[in-house]
């Protein structure tokens, strides 16, 4: 029976169908195969959804389809369309997945001029590609749930409907009388869309180009509602408002003046307008969900007619009555602004080219409501307007205070250019103007407002610079805004995903209360951060928390003056009108947040372009040749503080450990950056900083230092040639930042770093700190998007599976005598381990990030803690091994020799640290971290040296004498990986050395803090520092030596025979940041004394760079070598085991003003511990003087134009002018010779700058002239008859020079010399004395003093 029955179904659509042909039986055989493919077209999917509501049979609903379709092509092709196919709602949204569009009336010709005029538009989009496919289907009231909605449930959208689906439709002026109408669309565009959610499935939007053509005209009619006679005018309705009580009836016509987005409040939709009429304006609130359509239908500026509205008053507008529209309401579009219905055939290219010229001609076009309805403001007057504001905000920036400005309400029409956050609701129009809709509920723009769309703004705000770091014009639409799109785009943009009601941002929005400004500024937060962090750092759905963090930061301790609830009924009915975009701020916030590698370019550029070669020199630079000239250019230093640059700029980054550099670095996406860091110790000094707790940390950075290390290779042959570019050979900059961690501020907490916090928390430590930490620490796993993790958690999924495969094995093998499964353990976790240490370093670096045990709860980190028993289960999911040790010592960082392993070979970074290791190993089921120490990990202590060679140097900057670390191997349970081995003895001989243990590079140290650490076992002294007064004046010294000091100068030395310093690039194949040949003098100065200073030769060619050696830094010296010079003077210098480590930022002391010494007391071995002083005595006499010019290549002496070096011969032209004078100075306790450089003789003959210039003419014709004291008199070796000479002569021994002066000194560097034995006779009888040899000083000032006056002779 069922086989019959089909078969009977079977030829009655055989037959239908055959009736339906009999219609076309002149057509050719291509149309009739066509017309068959329509026919079951209608027949599946349009006659289930309209045939039984029209009572019309299959056959005459094809027939009308068809006769519309010829109707509509007629203008253009009289014959059937066969190279178009009829296409299903379903098959279009399921199968369409690039935008495309479709035109029954297009030729190919009219199809190239439309791409050509949108691309023309914006030239970089691509116009919509063509396809052949016919839509008909039914316009209906949407909903969100399912396609076929009930009018209880309308959504306020408009939808195509046939029996295979619905989609999504967007339509230019549309009518409320077509809702369940069959339609023809002749002309349409349909966007593909991405789901929202994973799982939903693929959607779309359909775009409906001019007006559909009806199959069904006649059907179509208006039902007012009651008598168009009864309506009334605004003004009248405005009246009767005040007379009638709740419940009575009106109907009203008038303009639609504002029009309200569709809201959706608890489940209830509903939107508002008003009605105008001079200055009268009425309320109409619609709620009744058939009514919800009309929020499509209605413009600003048009005229409708609105009947069985009832009088009504809302709770949320106490005091005001409004009119409600009900059941019975209907709406009546006036002549002019109703939606075009097509019966018969329209050129809808004609139709949508008169749109868009008139648009074109009026997209610059505002009207301000608030005035009168006649004056108009247009794009010029509001560019006129700019430079006034402009002008008001220019003083802003010089001070602090943020200024409020108000907002303007306007109307707008334009373009819409560009995309900028479609989640933020922020886009472009006209390539210089700033939309958001942020304040306005999310409308289901379908496709959304896609590049090249024509739109129509109302009631929008007009705010000028609300935030530095959007378009200078921005409109921003509210709840009293209408945003209406006037024509579709003609371009083909990306498929994406609509915007969501509970996207972070808006989520922010509503739950802060935020202002515009505050918003733009988040939007460009969270747009940076997702460049820069996504997704190794942080997921792309928590973004917005970080950026909400960093809000918060910057809106510390500035009050916002915001309501704690928005109300709505006040933005959208009440006047005046006031909302959250009625005020803004003016610019602010203003901190602009950099990214790494914009920060080192833009330091790189600021480096290079406050370069000054003249003020790197010293006041001497003029008398320097060549060979002293280029060394003091070599090597230059600028810092610049964060906070001190024009506008606020802040970094944010996550803190990890450099394998090949042994520093911390702050990385992001597009570079990384060094860093120099301390922190604040215990007794409120600043020292290294030494808490793992930060790596893995995402921080902002706001408050910190920039430095710039410039090194250059010159050739200049003097000074006179700085400004020649072509002497500079070679140039390169170092770029860091160097910080304290308490200015750091924490947007997402490690896993050590929460648990550090709650530590301080219990003991009340830094409370502010710890909240922020306790507070991500629900969420952290979801903010970072570490794809380690992923891979993590697929080998931990990998894992169980084989934990549980040997467990059902190893059941079998008891029940049924089999052996276990051991060696499929084994191996697992040997893959696992070498998994580990092929990704040692970044997983170490990158602790902080999420671990498998950082998402249990407490409960589970309870038992964390637990170890693991004696008998032999199979391995833990994180099973792990620790040991607690104490530094002592270490060693430098440097290229040794050490092989680490078969395949390791050469040089390798490495260094040694001597520890103490404060008891046994410990299992544990996960890994312990930083928690605080247990009872059972105390023990009997031992000296034990640990070795870190490769990637293991990256503890390095962390690693601090006398801290306490947590040594974890992960991924075992074999306590004999962490034990040391030591030479057995032989022959009985006793071995010194102390037992090894090579840290593996997957291994992790944390730090412990907490009060058992006071009670460690052996808690031996930590290593005494000395000062370096002690270093220069102790004779007990042993010859390695430790000491801190206060570096206040570094001079980059030369390199081995005479050549400049070579800098090699950080661009190496290896990765690493060693120096070729780079020798430094750091000179030190004791922080108590800093008149003590000792200088530390450091050779920086074997080992990576050490930044922060700069003048102003505190550092700790270990293991140097203190060295005696042959004229006494004590120095050190740095051995391939010694260690320099930066602990305090802060600037370099000024020195006191130096002593006043007697010469008496200063010849005397106390008073030699004074290295600078102030000698106040008389000139006795100047000993010698010399005058030359010198060439500044040789420094040989150069005679007019030439240099008079003859072997080899030297064809240097250029020379600078050198003096030399040597004085006895007696204070009336002593005497010594103080020898004068070349700008302080002028200052000692008291010449004034003609007189200096002239002497130096007068001698470059010698080249050099020399006089001396010969008893009372001044000689010259040469002819003494010579006027110069007789000058200079004259003026040494004139009273004009020999005369009461105060003089700064230092202690002249000399070889001592032993007593001379001289005669002496008085009277007749002589005496043999031995006269020690005088005290050699150096003038460095020389001051006059103000009461004496000399007059030439």
């Amino acid at each position: 029976m069922a086989v019959e029955l089909e078969m009977m179904q079977l030829c009655h659509l055989i037959a239908e169908m055959d009736a339906f042909l009999e219609h076309f039986k002149k057509h050719s055989r291509v149309e009739r195969s066509w017309l068959r493919e329509v026919y079951s077209s209608v027949r599946g999917t349009l006659y289930p959804v309209v045939g039984a509501s029209l009572g019309l049979s299959a056959e005459q609903l094809a027939l009308a389809v068809v006769r519309t379709i010829q109707r509509t092509c007629s203008l253009t092709n009289p014959s059937l369309p066969v190279s178009y196919r009829m296409v299903s709602i379903s098959e279009l949204v399921s199968r369409q997945r690039t935008p495309c569009c479709s035109s029954l009336t297009w030729s190919t010709r009219q199809y190239r001029d439309w791409a050509s005029e949108a691309e023309q538009v914006l030239p970089s989009h691509k116009a919509l590609p063509r396809t052949n496919l016919l839509l008909i289907g039914c316009l209906c009231a949407g909903g969100e749930s399912s396609p076929a909605q009930e009018a209880s449930q309308c959504d306020g959208l408009w939808r195509v409907k046939d029996e295979s689906g619905t989609v999504h439709c967007e339509i230019i002026n549309p009518s409320p009388d077509w809702v369940g109408e069959l339609f023809l669309f002749p002309t349409w565009n349909f966007i593909p869309q991405n789901a929202p959610e994973r799982g939903v499935g693929v959607g779309g939007n359909l775009e409906l180009v001019g007006s559909p053509v009806c199959i069904f005209p006649d059907q179509t009619t208006f039902d007012p509602g009651g008598p168009l006679n009864e309506f009334s005018g605004v003004r009248e309705t405005a009246r009767l408002l005040q007379l009638k009580s709740n419940g009575a009836r009106l109907c009203v016509s008038g303009k639609v003046c504002v029009l309200c987005p569709l809201l959706d409040i608890g489940g209830k939709r509903f939107f508002c307008f008003r009605l105008q009429e001079g200055n009268h304006t009425v309320a109409i609130l619609v709620m009744e969900p058939e009514c919800l359509l009309w929020r499509q239908c209605l413009y600003v500026g048009h005229r409708v007619c609105v009947s069985g509205l009832r009088v009504c008053s809302l709770k949320g507008w106490t005091g005001h009555r409004m009119l409600c529209v009900t059941a019975q309401s209907r709406l009546h579009l006036t002549s002019g602004s109703q939606g075009t219905l097509s019966a018969d055939p329209v050129d809808t290219q004609t139709e949508t080219d008169s749109h868009v010229a008139e648009a074109l001609s009026d997209s610059h076009t505002t009207i301000t409501p608030s005035q009168s309805p006649t004056h108009s403001h247009t794009q010029s007057d509001l560019e006129a307007e700019e430079p006034m504001i402009q002008a008001e905000a220019g003083p802003s920036n010089a001070v602090s205070t943020v200024r409020a400005k108000q907002s303007k309400i306007i109307s707008y029409k334009g373009v819409v250019t560009s995309v900028l956050n479609a989640e933020a609701g922020l886009y472009e129009i006209d390539g210089r103007v700033g939309l958001c809709l942020a304040f306005q509920p999310v409308q289901k723009w379908g496709g959304g407002l896609r590049p090249g769309v024509e739109i129509e703004l109302h009631n929008v705000h007009f705010l000028y610079r609300p935030s530095p770091f959007t378009l200078p014009t921005m409109l921003c639409a509210c709840l009293r805004s209408s945003v209406s799109v006037t024509a579709f785009s003609r371009l083909e943009t990306k498929v994406m995903t609509p915007p969501q009601s509970n996207a972070p941002l808006l989520h922010c929005l509503l739950r802060k209360n935020l202002g515009v400004s505050e918003y733009l500024w988040l939007c460009y937060c969270q747009t940076r951060l997702k460049e820069r962090l996504c997704p190794r750092w942080v997921s792309e759905e928590r973004v917005c928390v970080v950026a909400e963090r960093l809000l918060d930061y910057v809106l510390e301790g500035r009050e916002q003056k915001r309501e704690e609830r928005r109300d709505i009924y006040r933005e959208m009915l009440e006047e005046p009108h006031y909302c959250p975009v009625t005020e803004y701020y003016l610019g602010w916030p203003d901190c602009e947040l950099m990214s790494v590698r914009e920060l080192c370019e833009d330091m790189e550029k600021e480096c290079w372009s406050s370069l000054s070669l003249s003020a790197l020199l010293p006041p001497s630079a003029a008398h320097m040749t060549g060979a002293e000239l280029n060394p003091a250019l070599a090597w230059s230093v600028q810092s610049v503080s964060l906070l001190e640059r024009a506008k606020p700029v802040m970094l944010v980054g996550v803190l990890q450990l450099s394998p090949t550099r042994a520093t911390v670095q702050l990385h992001d996406h597009t570079a990384r950056v060094d860093c120099v860091i301390t922190q604040t110790g215990q007794s409120g000094s600043q020292c290294a900083m030494d808490n793992t707790a930060w790596l893995g940390c995402l921080v902002c950075v706001r408050h910190c230092t920039l430095v710039m290390e410039r090194f250059l290779r010159t050739e200049f042959p003097s000074w006179k040639h700085l400004n020649q570019e072509e002497y500079i050979t070679h140039k390169y900059c170092r770029l860091y930042i160097q910080f304290c961690v308490e200015d750091l501020h924490i947007l997402s907490p490690s896993a050590a770093m929460i648990n550090f916090s709650r530590e301080r928390k219990s003991t009340g430590d830094n409370p502010a700190e710890n909240d922020r930490c306790t507070e991500a620490e629900g969420d952290r796993r979801s903010e970072h998007g570490y794809k380690e993790h992923e891979e993590h958690e697929r080998a931990v999924r990998e894992r169980r599976n084989v934990e549980k495969e040997t467990t059902r094995k190893r059941t079998a093998g008891k029940e049924g005598g089999e052996g276990t499964e051991e060696p499929s353990q084994t191996a697992l976790t040997k893959r696992l381990r070498q998994e580990e240490e092929k990704t040692g370093m970044e997983e170490s670096d990158k602790e902080g990030a999420f671990q498998p045990d950082d998402t249990t709860g407490r409960s589970d980190r309870r038992q964390s803690k637990r170890p693991l028993g004696n008998k032999a289960t199979t391995l833990p999911q994180s099973s792990c091994v620790s040991r607690l040790f104490r530094l002592e010592v270490k060693q430098g960082v440097a290229f040794r020799n050490t092989q680490a392993s078969k395949a390791a070979s050469g040089l390798t970074l490495s260094f040694v640290a001597k520890v103490t290791c404060l008891g046994e190993v410990q299992r544990w089921e996960r890994d312990p971290k930083n928690s605080k120490m247990e009872e059972r990990e105390r023990g009997v202590a031992n000296t034990v040296e640990f070795q870190f060679v490769g990637s293991s140097v990256r503890w390095f900057p962390l690693l601090q004498p006398g801290s306490v670390y947590r040594l974890v191997a992960l991924h075992t349970d074999d306590v004999g990986v962490l034990n040391w081995s030591q030479l057995p003895e032989r022959g009985g001989v006793t071995v010194l050395c102390n037992p090894s243990l090579l840290v593996q590079p997957q291994w992790r140290i944390h730090t412990l803090t907490g009060p058992l650490l006071a009670e460690a076992p052996s808690q031996a002294e930590p290593l005494r520092l000395m000062s370096v007064s002690e270093v220069l004046h102790c004779s007990s010294l042993p010859d390695i030596v430790s000491f801190r000091g206060v570096i206040s100068q570094r001079i980059t030395l030369h390199e081995e025979r005479g050549q400049t310093t070579s800098v090699q690039s950080l661009n190496m194949d290896t990765g690493m940041s060693a120096e070729q040949g780079l020798r430094v003098r750091l000179t030190i100065q004791d922080s108590e004394t800093p008149g003590q200073t000792v200088q530390v030769y450091v050779d920086l060619s074997h080992c990576p760079y050490t930044p922060g050696l700069v003048a102003g830094a505190t550092v700790f010296l270990h293991d140097v070598e203190r060295k005696v010079s042959q004229v006494n003077n004590v120095y050190c210098r740095t051995l391939p085991i010694s260690c320099l480590t930066v602990t305090g930022l802060g600037l370099c002391r000024p020195c006191p003003p130096p002593p006043m010494v007697l010469l008496g007391q200063w010849i005397s071995a106390k008073a030699q511990h004074c290295v600078v002083g102030q000698v106040k005595g008389h000139i006795v006499c100047v000993l010698h003087l010399r005058l030359q010019w010198a060439c500044s290549l040789c420094g040989s002496v150069f005679k007019q134009t030439g240099c008079t070096r003859t072997c080899p011969p030297c064809d240097s032209t250029s020379s600078v002018f050198q003096a030399e004078a040597k004085a006895a100075v007696e204070d009336g306790s002593g005497e010594a010779q103080v020898w004068f450089s070349s700008q302080m003789v002028a200052k000692l003959l008291l010449l004034e700058k003609s007189e200096w210039e002239g002497l130096q003419r007068h001698v470059r014709g010698k080249g050099h002239i020399r006089v001396f004291a010969r008893g009372r008199s001044m000689v010259c070796e040469t002819n003494s008859d010579e006027p110069l000479v007789q000058y200079l002569c004259s003026l040494c021994a004139s009273n004009f020079v020999c005369r009461q002066i105060m003089l700064t000194c230092q202690l002249r560097s000399h070889k001592q010399e032993k007593a001379q034995l001289r005669k002496m006779s008085r009277g007749e009888r002589e005496f043999l004395t031995k006269f020690p040899h005088p005290l050699q000083l150096n003038c460095i000032d020389i001051t006059e003093e103000t009461h004496t006056h000399y007059e030439r002779q």
